[in-house]
């Protein structure tokens, strides 16, 4: 009864100060529903999710240095938000987009669309209005969108366009200054879309600064509003370089291999115990499936037994789908279940094809990596309900004004 009664007290309270036609709702902590999102049907991604699903009205940040791949997991996660039935904005700072190469990675340029902006200012300006005018363009709120900024590191401020400005000449924290006010803006109107703001940015060397342990001081432009607003924090790094030999002898690159650190997870786990590795091709794209057989032979044996080359799947009566070349009336192939072997070694690309079309050995992956399940479908409806409910809406007067000034 305490806690009822110090509810209502401090909801007439409220309606003294702010007046009679407004309500500060209480809920209970087992009544909050859980978030909703995008499923990926990739165990290794959500991995470093923490969740079969990238969350929805929420905002994500991943940097690193130069060549990281930042851009290509962006183009990899562009072609996940169309392949279910999503658009995507690529505002692009830094005037050196390659459509040819995201054309390679599969993404749908027919869906991809560019915003030209100049400044950091018209950037932040134009990913605002794009946030806000999601209810007007999308009135039924079922199509995900994905808003990516690329980056905040090679957006300019307005002040560097100006010709009197000479090369040297700062201004102390302009870009904190910028980053801070449009995160604390787009929070609210966000939160009840079905779409995910990505910003991207470089890491560099701090020169001075303290770090624990053996990582390197790390600063990066913008200040800290990006890392504080952001639910997941991802860092990247290159760590190999993936060369093949052509049939002359020749050496040619063909991609590169990367790790991602979750270094923040507001939804589950993180830290640097919560990492993977993935492999990139120029043409092709992100290979998740064979990083995820070379994690599960390093780390999970009772999954994947792991000798040099090859790799052997352990647990038995697991089925996956296997296309068959017999085709029906409409020209598709028929498939049909087949047991994946336990007494067969393989190369690590064969059995990645397999596990990527065999829903029960990902069920048993994801059960090996502590992925908590899906919501159930009665709760995300109600949530996606709830949501659409509040789409649009605009926080009172008083709190508008307070973070216009801010």
């Amino acid at each position: 009864m305490g806690l009822e009664n110090l509810m209502s007290s401090v909801q007439k309270s409220y309606k003294k100060k702010f007046g009679r036609d407004r309500d500060l709702e209480f809920t209970l902590g087992n009544e909050v529903d859980p978030p909703t999102g995008l499923i990926v049907d990739n165990p290794l991604l959500e991995y470093i999710l923490d969740r079969r699903y990238i969350a929805y009205g929420r905002c994500y940040l991943t940097y690193g240095k130069k060549g990281n791949s930042k851009t290509s997991l962006f183009l990899n996660l562009a072609k996940l938000f169309q392949q279910n039935g999503g658009d995507v904005i690529w505002i692009e700072t830094e005037k050196a987009a390659d459509l040819d190469y995201a054309a390679k990675q599969g993404v749908d340029l027919t869906r991809l669309a560019m915003p030209s902006v100049d400044s950091l200012q018209e950037a932040l300006t134009v990913a605002e209005d794009i946030i806000r005018d999601l209810p007007k363009a999308y009135p039924e709120g079922d199509t995900p969108v994905l808003i990516c900024l690329d980056s905040i590191a090679g957006a300019i401020p307005e002040y560097e366009l100006q010709t009197d400005v000479t090369v040297g000449e700062t201004r102390v924290g302009e870009h904190a200054r910028l980053m801070s006010g449009f995160y604390r803006r787009i929070i609210h109107p966000l939160a009840h879309e079905k779409a995910i703001f990505l910003a991207l940015n470089q890491l560099k060397d701090k020169i001075g600064g303290m770090a624990f342990g053996a990582e390197v001081p790390e600063a990066m432009i913008g200040g800290e509003a990006a890392r504080f607003h952001s639910t997941y924090q991802w860092k990247m790094q290159l760590t190999k370089q993936l060369h093949k030999k052509l049939e002359g002898g020749a050496e040619r690159k063909i991609g590169s291999r990367h790790t991602i650190t979750c270094k923040r997870n507001k939804l589950g786990r993180e830290g640097n115990s919560q990492q993977i590795e993935y492999d990139l091709y120029i043409n092709g794209g992100i290979d998740w499936w064979s990083p995820l057989v070379r994690k599960l032979g390093e780390e999970y044996p009772k999954l994947v037994y792991k000798s040099g080359a090859y790799v052997r799947w352990l647990i038995p009566d697991v089925y996956y789908d296997k296309a068959q070349t017999i085709l029906d009336e409409n020209g598709d192939a028929t498939t049909t279940p087949e047991l994946i072997p336990t007494d067969k070694n393989m190369r690590e690309a064969e059995l990645a094809a397999i596990i990527a079309n065999s829903s029960q050995a990902k069920e048993l992956i994801r059960k090996e990596f502590g992925i908590p399940d899906l919501p159930p479908v009665e709760i995300i409806k109600k949530v996606e309900k709830e949501n659409k409910a509040k789409r649009g809406k605009k926080l009172t007067a008083d709190v508008e004004d307070e973070i216009s000034a801010l």
